[in-house]
């Protein structure tokens, strides 16, 4: 029997994986010779029953207990009751052996407490009977956090000796803290927010291990001892190396906004994501925002001030709330304000804001186009903030919008922090990537129509058709059958598609080795799996296809039957450059290929009756590329 809510298993179980976080290491798996040992935390790895695999596939962990899914702050955490709630990583000596670090290690956690006791363990494996000490513990006390080691060079007893690192600073609940424990075989170090705060070297040479023990998480288990953590975990990881001091402060930099939480359950109401405008039209606009607890939503509107117009909704089960406004005028400006109540006297409001509704088919109009902003906050806000000053009614995002879809703090910290200011003002059409791993949270974010994988929306005098490009697109396809339908059944007078991988690309690695080529490696001009669309966008006369998922810039000829055609052709724009890891093209440039370019960047489209106007722009602001398209009346 699974521990966790039925009513949960839908959402929980393929984030399951998350228990513990969703930072860094997951944005960059560690490389084999990084020796990374265990490492619980956000991912597509399911729990199966009692069982939890961990992201180096090495350790199956038994849940015991009940430990719930929750969110807490701005992460989805896993949470401990503190009396039965906690992970047996490894029954016995014998299993836990091919992880257990020898000579050197780290062992490293993000925590936050509901309660202390004065003796506890956050990983680890030990046995502390009387004189009868071995092993190593990542625990905490009732104020400090701990770090425990016995070593051959300390075993002056013949039963080994433990060294107890304690922390200078305290330890208090509410906040999240990350704590890392390191030894390199001649010194242990403990460090607490990417702080050292304790060093001893009085252990030296290999870990010495007891001959019985268990593996733990969330628990201080030896042979006559278990207290559980009363709390939550986002993550831990132990390795065969001990980590420089420079790389743990740098994991603890690139999630400062973790820290910078408060943590009181008592703090007044927060929005943790602020205000943000979603599924737009020519009559309506939808408004969403998180806030740190479940609570009721007003959103007051109006064409001038005052704001004489309110809609609303209760609070629901969850902290995102979405109020849908509908019945407004076409192309025309309304200010709004938001306001959350908790029910107990909290309320958070935001700044006034504005929006336009869509323009209708008459009207000159246009948008933004952002791809593959992954986990790179500076980069991603530099092109949100170019973006908006171009003012455009709405933008595309093509997907990769976060690097780990289930890594809750990165859709907080690393999307909507740096593109505030933008979504408060401009609404924006996402498609899923192959980064957003499916999860939940991408459809919790989004206000998407149904079927909401694929979707189209008009503005003007054209229509997108918006596509998961990690599902099924073969003819028997219900996407593809979904597409086809609504292809053939559009009358405007442009057709734009998005999706996240390329129908086209010159990218030197990604579909083939274009460097060494590779004995028996296949290799394609782009995603062998889309090539059905490619007829299909032919056949029904789609202007442009927009793409991501290569870290670069690319644009194409009008492609036609295997051939470049300036009167009937598709055009294909790749762009994957809102903060992945750069790419770069084929050193040979293929047929197809008119503009390609390395770099993050962020693109801007105008539309005016039968002419579009298409610019991509580096993240100095420069131009460095263009083209003006005036459609035939037959096209």
């Amino acid at each position: 029997m699974s521990p966790f809510p039925s009513k949960s298993l839908r959402l929980f179980l393929p984030a399951v994986l998350p228990l513990l976080l969703q930072l860094n290491a997951v944005a960059h798996p560690d490389k084999v010779e990084d020796r990374l040992l265990m490492h619980f935390a956000t991912g597509s790895t399911p729990i199966q029953g009692d069982t939890w695999e961990d992201l180096t596939h090495r350790v199956k962990a038994r849940v015991i207990g009940q430990p719930k899914l929750m969110n807490i702050g701005p992460a989805q955490a896993l949470v401990f009751n503190g009396l039965s709630d906690w992970l047996l990583a490894a029954p016995d000596a014998a299993t836990a052996k091919p992880v257990l670090p020898v000579k050197e290690m780290t062992a490293s956690a993000w925590v936050r407490f509901n309660d202390m006791q004065p003796e506890g363990g956050l990983c680890g494996f030990i046995q502390d009977n009387g004189s009868f000490e071995k092993g190593w513990l990542l625990g905490y006390d009732q104020a400090h956090f701990t770090f425990r080691l016995a070593s051959s060079g300390g075993n002056k007893d013949g039963d080994g000796v433990l060294t107890n690192l304690i922390s200078k600073s305290t330890v208090k609940p509410g906040p999240w803290y990350h704590v890392t424990a390191t030894y390199d075989g001649a010194a242990m170090r403990l460090y607490v927010n990417g702080r050292l705060e304790g060093e001893s070297r009085d252990q030296s040479g290999d870990i010495l291990y007891p001959d019985a023990g268990k593996l733990t998480i969330a628990a201080f288990a030896d042979s006559n001892e278990l207290e559980i953590l009363d709390g939550a975990l986002l993550e831990v990881k132990t390795y065969g190396r001990a980590m420089p001091e420079a790389e743990i402060a740098a994991v603890v930099e690139r999630n400062a906004g973790l820290l910078a939480w408060p943590g009181s359950i008592n703090d007044s109401l927060q929005f943790l994501v602020r205000p943000y405008l979603q599924a737009a039209s020519a009559t309506g606009m939808s408004i969403m925002a998180e806030t740190s607890r479940p609570a009721a939503m007003t959103v007051e509107y109006a064409e001038t001030a005052p704001l004489t117009l309110t809609a609303g909704v209760p609070a629901g089960t969850t902290s995102i709330s979405t109020v849908s406004l509908t019945g407004l005028k076409p192309h025309t400006r309304y200010f709004y304000r938001v306001t959350s109540d908790d029910g107990n006297g909290n309320t958070a409001r935001s700044e006034v804001k504005s929006f336009q509704t869509l323009p209708g088919p008459a009207d000159a109009w246009a948008f933004g186009l952002l791809g593959d902003t992954q986990r790179n906050p500076d980069v991603t806000r530099r092109c949100a903030d170019g973006i908006f000053a171009l003012r455009p009614n709405f933008m595309l995002h093509v997907g990769d919008v976060v690097d780990d879809g289930f890594a809750k703090q990165q859709w907080v910290f690393d999307l909507f922090a740096p593109c505030s200011d933008l979504f408060s003002y401009v609404p924006v059409f996402p498609v899923i990537g192959n980064h957003e791993k499916n999860s939940h949270w991408y459809y919790d974010y989004f206000h998407l129509p149904e079927p909401e994988y694929f979707y189209t929306f008009k503005c003007g005098n054209a229509e997108f058709f918006m596509v998961d490009s990690n599902k099924d697109v073969s003819p028997e396809s219900e996407q593809y059958q979904k597409l086809e339908q609504a292809l053939a059944a559009s009358t405007a007078t442009w057709k734009f598609t998005a999706h996240h991988h390329p129908c086209w690309s010159s990218d030197n690695d990604d579909y083939g080795d274009t460097l060494k080529g590779k004995p028996g490696e296949p290799f394609t001009l782009g995603e062998p799996q889309l090539q059905p669309l490619v007829a299909l966008y032919e056949k029904y006369g789609v202007d442009i296809a927009f793409a991501g998922h290569i870290h670069s810039y690319e644009r194409t000829w009008p492609i036609l039957n295997m051939a470049i055609n300036q009167r009937k052709g598709v055009r294909y724009i790749v762009s994957g450059g809102g903060g992945g890891n750069l790419e770069k093209a084929s050193p040979q440039r293929a047929w197809f290929s008119i503009h390609v370019q390395s770099g993050h960047h962020f693109c801007f489209a105008t539309v005016q009756d039968r002419t579009i106007q298409f610019k991509a722009y580096d993240l100095e602001g420069r131009l460095f590329d263009t083209f003006e398209l005036t459609k035939a009346a037959d096209r």
